[in-house]
């Protein structure tokens, strides 16, 4: 009886284990989240700038004058980009977007009886991106141009009351990184930091004579969050 029953075994037991082979086979596998294709959204953020005013020696009595800045505040905008996901996982793409704000600052103009006021009207860039995919969340890294229009006024309290002497779009670089998650098959969160070089520009007005060098540089760094939908 021993006998027949271990030979039932060893002959069913083959057969069983196929059987389950086949089941897992026919069994749907759960495919990771895929990054590939088109997003457009929606950001929020703060900026913390630097800018420096500069005027040569040549108009002020031979003394250079280097007006510092600081512009802050909060900034709203726009973006549209594109992903490809690779074999590897690693995810290729470009981004571009679009803010306006209430980024500003005022300082005394030394010597001159009268205040400086600094305004960033609107900034934008258009960067590469490149990143990781942990299934649904995706740290990356970024990198391009960056453009920004900056407004400088003098204040004053005498005839000629506010006069602007710079009003010019600035053209630099940004660096960032950031990650985001999906949360659904559309909706993908995000959190980012950028550093941006606007780089120098002449003032647009020169206030102290023909032959004085003048210009004005602007740095900023952004802590931007955002919503983004995936077409």
């Amino acid at each position: 009886m021993k006998t027949i029953l271990l030979a039932t075994i060893l002959v069913l037991a083959p057969a069983g284990m196929a059987s389950a082979a086949d089941v897992n086979e026919t069994l749907p596998v759960a495919a990771g989240y895929d990054w590939s294709g088109l997003y457009a959204g929606v950001h929020f953020g703060y900026v913390a700038g630097k800018s420096n005013l500069f005027i040569g020696g040549a108009g002020i009595g031979g003394t250079d004058v280097n007006a510092a800045f600081d512009p802050d505040g909060f900034i709203g905008g726009i973006h549209i980009g594109v992903n490809q996901e690779l074999a590897n996982r690693f995810v290729l793409g470009a981004e571009a977007d679009l803010a306006y704000g209430n980024v500003d600052a005022v300082g005394t103009f030394a010597g001159a009886g009268a205040l400086l006021s600094s305004e960033l009207k609107w900034s934008g860039s258009a960067r590469l991106r490149a990143g990781y995919a942990f299934d649904r969340t995706l740290p990356y890294i970024s990198a391009g141009v960056a453009a920004a229009k900056y407004e400088m006024s003098v204040v004053s309290s005498g005839p000629l009351g506010t006069v602007t002497i710079h009003d010019e779009t600035h053209l630099g670089w940004t660096v960032g990184a950031g990650v985001e998650h999906a949360f659904t098959d559309k909706w993908i969160a995000r959190v980012e930091y950028r550093y941006s070089d606007f780089g120098k520009e002449d003032l647009s007005v020169p206030i102290f004579g023909l032959g004085t060098v003048s210009n004005i540089d602007l740095k900023t760094h952004d802590l931007r969050v955002g919503l983004s939908y995936k077409f």
